[in-house]
Protein backbone atom coordinates (compact mmCIF):
# COMPACT_ATOMS: atom_id res chain seq x y z
CA UNK A 1 0.00 0.00 0.00
CA UNK A 2 1.37 3.40 -0.92
CA UNK A 3 0.69 6.36 1.32
CA UNK A 4 0.90 9.83 -0.17
CA UNK A 5 1.73 12.82 1.97
CA UNK A 6 1.51 15.56 -0.60
CA UNK A 7 3.51 18.24 1.19
CA UNK A 8 7.08 18.12 -0.02
CA UNK A 9 6.52 15.43 -2.63
CA UNK A 10 9.38 16.63 -4.84
CA UNK A 11 9.44 13.64 -7.18
CA UNK A 12 5.76 14.03 -7.93
CA UNK A 13 6.17 17.70 -8.70
CA UNK A 14 9.05 17.05 -11.08
CA UNK A 15 6.97 14.57 -13.09
CA UNK A 16 3.68 16.45 -12.74
CA UNK A 17 1.43 17.67 -15.50
CA UNK A 18 0.21 21.21 -14.78
CA UNK A 19 -3.54 21.70 -15.05
CA UNK A 20 -5.18 25.10 -14.93
CA UNK A 21 -7.90 25.66 -12.34
CA UNK A 22 -10.08 26.98 -15.18
CA UNK A 23 -10.15 23.38 -16.47
CA UNK A 24 -11.69 22.10 -13.21
CA UNK A 25 -15.23 20.76 -13.48
CA UNK A 26 -17.99 22.50 -11.53
CA UNK A 27 -20.47 19.59 -11.40
CA UNK A 28 -20.16 15.92 -10.46
CA UNK A 29 -20.71 13.37 -13.23
CA UNK A 30 -21.07 9.64 -12.65
CA UNK A 31 -20.49 9.88 -8.89
CA UNK A 32 -22.53 7.84 -6.43
CA UNK A 33 -22.20 7.60 -2.67
CA UNK A 34 -23.46 5.06 -0.17
CA UNK A 35 -23.35 5.93 3.51
CA UNK A 36 -21.97 3.03 5.56
CA UNK A 37 -21.93 4.64 9.01
CA UNK A 38 -22.14 8.03 10.67
CA UNK A 39 -21.52 9.20 14.22
CA UNK A 40 -22.04 12.60 15.86
CA UNK A 41 -18.81 13.63 17.57
CA UNK A 42 -20.30 15.97 20.21
CA UNK A 43 -21.05 13.12 22.67
CA UNK A 44 -17.44 11.94 22.26
CA UNK A 45 -15.57 15.27 22.54
CA UNK A 46 -16.40 18.60 24.17
CA UNK A 47 -15.32 20.95 21.37
CA UNK A 48 -16.55 19.41 18.12
CA UNK A 49 -19.79 21.35 17.76
CA UNK A 50 -22.23 19.46 15.58
CA UNK A 51 -19.57 17.77 13.43
CA UNK A 52 -20.04 14.14 12.44
CA UNK A 53 -17.65 11.42 11.38
CA UNK A 54 -18.83 9.31 8.46
CA UNK A 55 -17.71 6.45 6.27
CA UNK A 56 -18.93 6.04 2.71
CA UNK A 57 -18.35 3.97 -0.39
CA UNK A 58 -17.96 6.26 -3.40
CA UNK A 59 -18.12 5.01 -6.97
CA UNK A 60 -16.97 7.00 -9.96
CA UNK A 61 -18.13 5.64 -13.30
CA UNK A 62 -15.91 5.51 -16.39
CA UNK A 63 -15.67 9.07 -17.71
CA UNK A 64 -16.98 10.48 -14.42
CA UNK A 65 -15.70 13.47 -12.49
CA UNK A 66 -15.85 14.76 -8.95
CA UNK A 67 -16.15 18.54 -9.24
CA UNK A 68 -13.64 20.94 -7.72
CA UNK A 69 -14.25 21.14 -3.98
CA UNK A 70 -12.47 22.33 -0.83
CA UNK A 71 -11.78 20.49 2.40
CA UNK A 72 -11.47 23.66 4.49
CA UNK A 73 -13.99 22.32 7.03
CA UNK A 74 -14.01 18.63 6.07
CA UNK A 75 -10.79 16.65 6.51
CA UNK A 76 -10.88 13.27 4.81
CA UNK A 77 -8.97 10.08 4.14
CA UNK A 78 -9.83 7.92 1.14
CA UNK A 79 -8.70 4.38 0.33
CA UNK A 80 -8.94 3.31 -3.31
CA UNK A 81 -10.52 -0.15 -3.37
CA UNK A 82 -10.71 -0.66 -7.15
CA UNK A 83 -9.90 1.11 -10.40
CA UNK A 84 -7.60 3.98 -11.28
CA UNK A 85 -8.42 7.66 -10.79
CA UNK A 86 -6.65 10.96 -11.38
CA UNK A 87 -6.70 13.68 -8.74
CA UNK A 88 -5.85 17.28 -9.63
CA UNK A 89 -4.57 19.28 -6.67
CA UNK A 90 -2.77 22.62 -6.92
CA UNK A 91 -2.51 22.17 -10.68
CA UNK A 92 -0.75 18.80 -10.31
CA UNK A 93 -2.24 15.52 -11.54
CA UNK A 94 -1.61 12.36 -9.49
CA UNK A 95 -2.76 8.87 -10.46
CA UNK A 96 -4.15 6.64 -7.70
CA UNK A 97 -4.80 2.91 -8.00
CA UNK A 98 -6.32 0.21 -5.81
CA UNK A 99 -4.46 0.14 -2.49
CA UNK A 100 -3.54 3.84 -2.47
CA UNK A 101 -4.50 6.19 0.35
CA UNK A 102 -5.26 9.88 -0.17
CA UNK A 103 -5.48 12.46 2.63
CA UNK A 104 -7.08 15.89 2.37
CA UNK A 105 -6.72 18.39 5.22
CA UNK A 106 -8.08 21.93 5.56
CA UNK A 107 -5.61 23.29 2.97
CA UNK A 108 -6.79 21.08 0.09
CA UNK A 109 -8.93 21.99 -2.90
CA UNK A 110 -9.02 19.33 -5.61
CA UNK A 111 -11.04 17.40 -8.17
CA UNK A 112 -11.01 13.87 -9.58
CA UNK A 113 -11.70 12.11 -12.85
CA UNK A 114 -11.95 8.55 -14.08
CA UNK A 115 -10.30 8.10 -17.48
CA UNK A 116 -10.00 4.34 -16.99
CA UNK A 117 -12.02 1.44 -18.35
CA UNK A 118 -13.58 0.45 -15.03
CA UNK A 119 -15.55 2.01 -12.21
CA UNK A 120 -13.43 3.47 -9.40
CA UNK A 121 -14.49 2.41 -5.90
CA UNK A 122 -13.26 4.39 -2.88
CA UNK A 123 -13.77 3.90 0.85
CA UNK A 124 -14.06 7.48 2.15
CA UNK A 125 -13.93 8.65 5.75
CA UNK A 126 -14.42 12.29 6.69
CA UNK A 127 -15.42 14.67 9.44
CA UNK A 128 -18.03 17.16 8.33
CA UNK A 129 -20.66 19.55 9.59
CA UNK A 130 -24.18 18.56 8.47
CA UNK A 131 -26.47 21.24 7.08
CA UNK A 132 -28.99 22.42 9.63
Amino acid sequence: MRHFLRAGLVAGLLMATPVLSADAPTANVGLKGKLLAEMPLAPEFETTGNRHMRMRILTLEKGGVVALHAHDARPSIEYVLAGTTIETRDGVETVYKAGDVVSADHTVSHWWRNDGDETVTILAMDIYQPDE
